[in-house]
């Protein structure tokens, strides 16, 4: 599994494609050609995997959009980054991090 931390820089793979249906996310992946539903929040971790913020940011962000325990958050939206990325849907950008 590919190693992430609030300070690792994602984005969605150039292939990636998707679109948000009554809070969910479809997403096509071209070169594998699948095709794959996420739930609202992991709708919302596409949107914030635009290879600007961090992983860090992305927690910031859905802590104040969802309520919940914010360690929980943490490591539930690093695992599921990870997990992204090595279904091939994110990829980190090269030479960015937040120090």
């Amino acid at each position: 599994m590919i190693a992430i931390t609030p300070a690792t820089v994602l984005r969605r793979r150039s292939d990636v494609r998707y679109r948000r249906i009554e809070g969910e996310a479809v997403v096509l992946r071209q070169s594998a050609a699948e095709v794959l539903v996420l739930n609202e929040v992991g709708a919302s971790v596409l949107d914030l995997a635009d290879g600007e913020r961090s992983v860090g940011e992305w927690i910031d962000a859905l802590a104040e959009e969802y309520e919940g325990n914010s360690i929980t958050l943490a490591r539930d939206v690093l695992a599921f980054a990870a997990e992204l990325a090595e279904a091939g849907l994110l990829e980190p950008v090269a030479g960015r991090s937040e120090p």
